[in-house]
């Protein structure tokens, strides 16, 4: 037998904070377990797993073969992962990882000789304020850390220099080239934070022990929530959440009271916290986790009396290993002091709290396939309706709030709903917090009201442009899905209708800047291959068709590419947008759309320039049958039917052009 009677301990341990019934949510759990004892996950400890889950061995087997986290075959002693999406790309992503090529002596995909270090290309990371960056596991112990601020050779020589002297985990705290050589202690600069006079949700994260509970309690915390617990109705907090106006975080942006509103009324109820934060350019609730955890507890003790839920989890992406350690540290700090377990408050109220680690898969931050991966399957999503207000988690009534929303909720029950309509315009109520990166010299978190001009935010607050002789080109101003503005549009209000109005989203807030340094063709490559990577596969739309637009960007950056490709390309994304199984088909192809409406000009200038005869490209020769004879014929170029023509009354039936 694989597994060890200690490991089965701990994956029965796992198994028992999940209701009855519903061990199957321990999979992940116990998958990591499995992978921290073995460096990967051997075929025959997982079969022993699903014995103990009641699964069958295939069930578990596509568990570890859908997340990106857990590998099946063994990885090196330090498996080192550079974010390379764009906007660490646009900081120097691609040097980083010439470097630390360079000085491993390995490619990416490889491990050294002795085995020690594994290279890998990784997608966003959550750290594109302080890119480029790089996140190392120890495989002997799972721990991850990230090593930020890489920005010359020097920075990853000192960065292998820690590794290499035994010292990269002596913290699992962040650590930049301007930390002690020895790794040790809080790294110098981690991030920049800025905004209001008075800042509210990122206030705290730069004291001094900002993570413990009596630094929180210090500041008034957890009074607001000993107050709505004992002395308020659940209605009248979810009324004030309503009237507040306080839209969701995550992206969609609908109104969080509303959506409580919703609930069915069976109970059990579930409030599950989506901090599954994937999109390129956002990091905020990643630092609110690391820095001032109890903030999001006690916003989740009141959201949790509201909807009248005993039981929250805490869906946080697994590369977010420090984030989940601060979190599971501060619920015991709180449970330890009666505000979580049984009877909180000194009331009959009980909360319980579970941190579950996602294990690498964006489309886990889409809240049905987020549950379906709590459950303990691959994260697919669902089909809506039903909502998860009728029938969420184990099919029961649930609330999914991103970790954002839910910091809100303690500020406007201590202050009020007019002191946070006071903020913002009448449909984007409040303050935001904004994820502010790319070419700009001050990149970081900037806690702003909505309506914010965008030009404030890259001038006033980030500094603006990251170089004085390279002027702004582009703007994406919610998130690598969504589409580009461009530098005339700098004076949009940074709310949720004027973005609309300009012809894009603010999603998440992740504001990314583009210079005039960078090519839209590779930005637009770089942002398919996000997407192309990260598809779920469980519709065809995104799963092939975002494939065949990175080879068609990869083509014309080669050099083969030819004008009618841009129509091409148009043509296919208006059978992804709007026609795959969840959102995910639209983000994959909205940021590609604008860019090609906006940046034609750069995309046909580069293919005058390296194809100017438009030379077809050599394609695959393979036999295909006449529909008419059932004779094989020969596919060439020459064949191919225009963008639009249905090719099935031609001689060769063509796909793909």
């Amino acid at each position: 037998m694989m597994l060890t009677e200690s490991m089965r301990a701990e994956i029965r341990a796992a198994m028992a904070r999940y209701p009855e019934g519903r061990q199957r949510s321990a999979v992940l759990p116990a998958i990591y377990i499995i992978q921290r004892e073995f460096g990967y996950c051997p075929v025959e400890a997982q079969n022993e797993l699903a014995a103990m889950l009641d699964l069958e061995p295939a069930e578990v087997g596509a568990v570890v073969g859908f997340y990106n986290m857990f590998h099946e075959e063994p990885k090196g002693e330090y498996h080192i992962e550079v974010c390379t999406n764009v906007p660490c790309m646009l900081r120097g992503a691609g040097q980083c990882m010439d470097h630390l090529e360079e000085k491993l002596g390995v490619h990416h995909g490889e491990k050294t000789e002795d085995g020690q270090f594994a290279l890998d290309h990784m997608e966003c990371l959550g750290a594109c304020g302080n890119a480029p960056m790089v996140s190392v596991t120890e495989q002997k112990t799972g721990r991850i850390r990230y090593f930020e601020e890489m920005h010359t050779e020097a920075d990853v020589d000192k960065f292998l220099a820690v590794l290499k002297n035994g010292h990269g985990f002596v913290s699992i705290e962040r650590w930049t080239p301007a930390a002690d050589p020895d790794g040790v202690g809080k790294p110098a600069g981690p991030w920049t934070v800025g905004g209001m006079e008075t800042r509210y949700l990122t206030g705290r994260v730069e004291k001094p022990a900002s993570h413990q509970i009596d630094s929180y309690l210090a500041d008034g915390g957890y009074a607001t929530a000993q107050q709505v617990v004992t002395a308020m109705q659940p209605t009248e907090v979810v009324e004030a959440i309503k009237a507040s106006g306080l839209r969701g975080r995550g992206g969609a942006g609908f109104p969080t009271g509303v959506k409580w509103g919703f609930l069915a009324p069976a109970k059990p109820r579930y409030l599950v916290i989506n901090a599954d934060e994937s999109e390129p350019g956002t990091f905020k609730d990643r630092i609110i986790m690391e820095y001032d955890p109890h903030q999001l507890i006690e916003g989740i003790i009141i959201s949790a009396f509201a909807i009248e839920s005993e039981q929250a989890y805490i869906y946080i992406r697994g590369e977010y290993y420090f984030a989940a350690t601060r979190l599971m540290d501060a619920i015991e700090e709180a449970k330890a002091k009666g505000y979580l377990g049984k009877g909180i408050f000194g009331t009959d109220k009980n909360l319980e709290i579970v941190v579950h680690r996602g294990a690498g898969a964006y489309e886990c931050g889409e809240e049905t396939a987020l549950l379906t991966s709590l459950e303990g399957y691959r994260g697919h999503p669902r089909m809506k309706p039903p909502f998860p207000a009728v029938a969420g988690l184990y099919a029961k009534p649930t609330i999914v709030n991103n970790v954002e929303s839910i910091c809100n909720v303690p500020h406007i029950m201590k202050h009020g709903v007019d002191w946070y309509k006071g903020y913002g315009t009448e449909k984007s109520t409040g303050i935001r917090i904004f994820c502010l990166s790319g070419n700009v010299k001050r990149p970081g978190l900037y806690e702003l009201p909505h309506a914010t001009p965008l030009r404030d935010l890259i001038y006033t607050y980030g500094g603006g442009p990251e170089r004085e002789d390279a002027a702004i080109k582009a703007v994406c101003p919610g998130g690598l899905s969504m589409k580009l503005l461009t530098a005339d549009q700098l004076d949009t209000p940074l709310d949720y209708e004027a973005v609309a109005a300009a012809g894009s989203l603010l999603g998440s807030a992740g504001i990314f800047v583009i210079d005039e340094r960078a090519s839209m063709v590779e930005v637009a490559r770089r942002t398919v291959a996000f997407y192309r990577e990260e598809s779920c596969g469980k519709c065809t739309p995104c799963r092939e068709g975002t494939g065949w637009l990175e080879s068609i960007l990869e083509r014309i950056e080669a050099g083969e590419g030819r004008t009618k490709d841009l129509a091409l390309m148009e043509h296919i994304t208006k059978f992804i947008a709007g026609k795959s199984f969840c959102p995910f088909g639209d983000a994959a192809v909205w940021g590609l759309q604008s860019s090609l409406a906006k940046f034609r000009g750069e995309y046909i200038e580069l293919i005058q320039k390296t194809n100017p005869d438009e030379e077809a490209p050599a394609l695959p020769i393979r036999p295909i049958y006449r529909p008419d004879t059932g004779a094989p014929s020969t596919l060439h170029d020459s064949t191919l039917a225009p963008v639009g023509e249905s090719p099935l009354n031609r001689d060769v039936v063509v796909a793909g052009d």
